[in-house]
């Protein structure tokens, strides 16, 4: 049986999570210097890292939001990946948990959204069964160029 545990990451993390993030997303993604050096300088933003066993099997990254017309910030579930080899064990809810009291202690805030795609029927059940609920509203995506804005 695995034996996982959770923390938030650290820039020493960088090579671990450059390969967990290209297991997720595809390869064409910032190094692991880049990562370390993003975990360094963003204090809005918080990494947390799944291990079975010392091995990291999975992350989470948050994103805080602070907004003058709100009370208190939000976060922002990001990205979500545990790898197939520990799926099923408790890592993905772990690291909610981890990332939610992040977000309430460190930061105040007193919500936390995500968004998944509309055909992911496994992960839409999973962050159900954490609570999450849909709340009608509308996603909207554009790919920003200079050109348009010249």
């Amino acid at each position: 049986m695995a034996t996982i545990t959770v923390r938030e990451a650290t820039p020493a993390d960088a090579p671990a999570l450059h390969r967990l993030n290209i297991a997720f997303n595809g390869e064409g993604l910032p190094d692991a210097e880049s990562i370390r050096a993003a975990l360094s300088r963003n204090p809005q933003e918080f990494t947390c890292i799944a291990e079975n066993d010392g091995v990291a099997v999975g992350f989470l990254c948050g994103q805080v939001l602070f907004s003058w017309c709100y009370e208190t910030p939000t976060v922002e579930i990001a990205e979500l990946y545990v790898d197939a080899s520990c799926r099923r064990q408790g890592a993905a809810r772990q690291l909610m948990q981890l990332a939610e009291q992040i977000a309430m202690e460190r930061f105040g805030a007193d919500a936390a959204t995500l968004l998944t795609g509309g055909k992911n029927l496994p992960a839409q059940a999973f962050y159900e069964a954490q609570g999450y609920r849909q709340d009608g509203e509308k996603h909207y995506t554009k790919r920003l160029s200079p050109s348009e804005h010249t």
